[in-house]
């Protein structure tokens, strides 16, 4: 294998590694966040990052998302919530299951409700075969954030699959297993070529000449021995 092709693959194993590390702090990043968050979520100041769980925004005006997306909202202060208009589309919590515990969910807002003071939203999934009648209207306490528009098609679904214990395993702790590993070694390589700069090399041509001559000494040796024992028979005879 020459230079050229060696220098290549440890460029390419090098970049794959960093790429596997940035993965891992960034995962690193969104785990500590979510934990720090009341919510449960990522959040990163006033900007959460939510994984689209199913299909009830997959609008045919293309307005929307999908399931698998990753969409960047921006949490929502007590006052902006009282400022929302028609048409945004936001993220709150609502009890999904009926098993008396609330999740996260998105949808986009349809009416806007104000009685004696209370403001109140109605939302709809822009899917209407999956989203056919409009959901109960929503509190102000129970809205978290509202979408800016912005969504990375399928990332959300790769970043759910990380956020698993078999994700983290494969896409993470082993590959920075392997990174380790092979720091290791090149450090090693490096401490014993700094070891061992100066003194001689010795090369595959150095081996066979060193092999030639040691077979031409035993050659050598071996017809003087013959030589020997001849002019000893010589003398007894």
């Amino acid at each position: 294998m020459n230079q050229t092709v060696k220098k290549t693959i440890k460029i390419v194993v090098n970049v794959l590694l960093w790429v596997f590390l940035a993965l891992a702090l960034f995962m690193t990043i969104l785990a500590f966040s979510a934990q720090a968050s009341n919510a449960g979520y990522p959040k990163l100041g006033d900007t959460c990052l939510l994984t689209v769980e199913s299909d009830s925004m997959n609008g045919q005006d293309g307005k929307g998302f999908k399931k698998g997306d990753l969409i960047i909202s921006h949490v929502l202060t007590d006052e902006e919530k009282q400022n929302l208009q028609v048409g945004d589309v936001i993220t709150f919590f609502v009890d999904l299951n009926f098993d008396g515990e609330k999740e996260l969910n998105t949808h986009r807002i349809i009416e806007r409700k104000e009685q004696d003071g209370v403001i109140t939203y109605v939302t709809q999934g822009d899917n209407r075969e999956m989203s056919a009648q409009p959901d109960a209207p929503i509190g102000l306490s129970d809205i978290e954030a509202v979408w800016t528009g912005k969504r990375i098609g399928g990332i959300g679904a790769f970043i759910g699959f990380l956020r698993s214990s078999t994700g983290f395993l494969v896409c993470i702790v082993l590959p920075l297993a392997a990174f380790f590993i092979y720091e290791l070694v090149v450090m090693i390589n490096t401490i014993n070529k700094i070891r061992n700069k100066g003194k001689k090399q010795i090369t595959k041509e150095d081996e066979e000449l060193i092999k030639q001559r040691a077979i031409e000494e035993y050659l050598a040796k071996q017809g003087n021995g013959d030589k020997a024992k001849e002019e000893s028979s010589d003398d007894n005879n």
